[in-house]
């Protein structure tokens, strides 16, 4: 049963105090989180970690494919996301209707009837009444063709229940959320001062909460995961904390993989043999962006440079995910980046070996990224798999990380639940792109990843 907490201050004095946690009461309190998903002889153990301060390390060789861990979410919410189906239940996480399906409490979370009274709903509804929240139906009723209002979600306010539901968890669980590692980064600040604004009373002034719920936006933003749930055949993204899973360090071609079980539920798996004493180590990036996307993306989200070996590698193990075409006259050659180290490489052509600018090639890559995701985002599975064979080819490499990607968003729209038929000739270029994917995962060597196994359909 959740504990019932009446007052800010009351969840200020909830929560764990900030402290150093020792890697021993850091181990007790996984093993506490796991309960009985830990195994009793596991494979894994903490120690201290080269890469990152602390990380997950093999107890024993680890073979291809094994399972090393599982674990729940400590605490989930709805991701908020833009261009999301706000109107889902933030507790069951079923899609609602498109009329009437905020809490008839006035917390202004969308709720099932079902929820609306259920225990795991009532503090965070009890505070966002409390807090006030500016409800947006009325301010919004031109929306509505009859003039009356209409339920309106605002994701500010709906992307902050997570960090509130943080401070209902047990004393145990407050605990190891307070040892994990919070960057403090000026924008989540920003992200919590928006998000107060979508309240009357939102307590800005009562510094010992503020300062819990910095640290907690901050936990949440350096270690929570976008993981995919599905109920009723409706599929929502949750974002959830599964803090052993975040412990693991990263490398671009990790030799482990994790995926998700109805956004509850990580699965961790050896994507390639692991010796005793190694360190396990997962990707914080899409394992098929180019070396200089995943560095940008590391850099600004994460605030650290990947040194691994695939990103002193230009050609990322003859992949060549980040390659354009040569804009000299006359030449079809792949221009790739010279340098590793730096975030404005010069790039040099492979056949005439010319060397252009980065900003020259960064507006290049720039236009074939916004030309495909835009085509993603409108075009028919048809029309994509026509633009990827017949135009594509004008501006932009086969083995370029963008194209990659759009075959993929093929893939996947063509082998969800509920794809209309398509023709022979059709699932035959899905056929084509699953195995140029697979061939760069295995040049690569990213073994037995998820995204081998999801295109495969080994996984949903």
């Amino acid at each position: 049963m959740v504990e019932r907490i009446n007052t800010t201050a009351a969840m200020v004095a909830h929560m764990a105090p900030s402290r150093s946690t020792t890697p021993d009461q850091l181990a007790r309190l996984i093993d506490v989180h796991l309960g009985e998903l830990r195994e009793e002889l596991p494979n894994w153990m903490l120690a201290p970690s080269p890469v990152a301060g602390r990380g997950v390390f093999a107890t024993r060789d680890i073979a291809a494919g094994e399972l090393i861990f599982r674990e729940r979410a400590l605490v989930v919410g709805p991701t908020a996301r833009k261009g999301s189906q706000l109107n889902t239940c933030v507790c069951c996480h079923r899609l609602l209707g498109a009329k009437q399906f905020l809490c008839p409490h006035r917390c202004t979370l969308p709720v099932c009837g079902e929820c609306a009274d259920s225990e795991a709903h009532h503090n965070e509804c009890a505070h966002f009444q409390r807090w006030q929240p500016k409800d947006l139906s009325e301010e919004c009723k031109e929306l509505s063709p009859t003039g009356e209002p209409v339920d309106v979600v605002n994701p500010l306010s709906l992307r902050i229940l997570t960090a509130v539901r943080v401070f209902y968890l047990s004393k145990e669980q407050r605990a190891l959320v307070d040892a994990m590692q919070a960057n403090a980064e000026r924008g989540y600040r920003q992200e919590i001062i928006k998000a107060a604004q979508c309240f009357r009373k939102f307590p800005t002034t009562d510094k010992p909460f503020m300062d819990q719920l910095f640290r907690v936006v901050g936990v949440l933003n350096t270690n929570a995961f976008e993981a995919p749930c599905r109920v009723d055949g409706h599929e929502s993204l949750l974002r959830g904390l599964f803090p052993l899973t975040a412990i693991m360090n990263h490398e671009c071609t990790p030799n482990a993989s994790h995926y998700f079980e109805n956004g509850r539920l990580a699965v961790v798996r050896a994507a390639r043999d692991i010796p005793k004493g190694g360190e396990i180590t997962t990707t914080y990036t899409k394992i098929l962006w180019s070396n200089l996307t995943r560095g940008i993306f590391l850099k600004m989200t994460k605030y650290f440079v990947c040194n691994c070996d695939r990103c002193n590698d230009n050609s990322e193990n003859g992949t060549y995910l980040s390659a354009l075409f040569c804009r000299e006259q006359g030449c079809k050659g792949l221009v790739i980046p010279v340098q590793t180290k730096t975030l404005q490489p010069d790039w040099r052509c492979l056949s005439c070996e010319n060397v252009f600018p980065h900003a020259k090639m960064a507006r290049y890559q720039d236009f074939a990224l916004n030309t495909i995701n835009n085509r993603i985002n409108t075009c028919s599975v048809r029309d994509m798999i026509h633009f990827i064979n017949e135009l594509c080819p004008r501006f932009c490499p086969p083995s370029n990380y963008v194209l990659i990607e759009a075959k993929l968003n093929v893939i996947w729209r063509m082998t969800r639940i509920g794809a209309e038929e398509y023709t022979p000739e059709e699932l035959a270029h899905k056929d084509r792109y699953r195995e140029e994917i697979l061939a760069i995962l295995h040049k690569l060597g990213a073994g037995e990843c998820t995204l081998k196994k999801l295109i495969n359909e080994e996984i949903q």
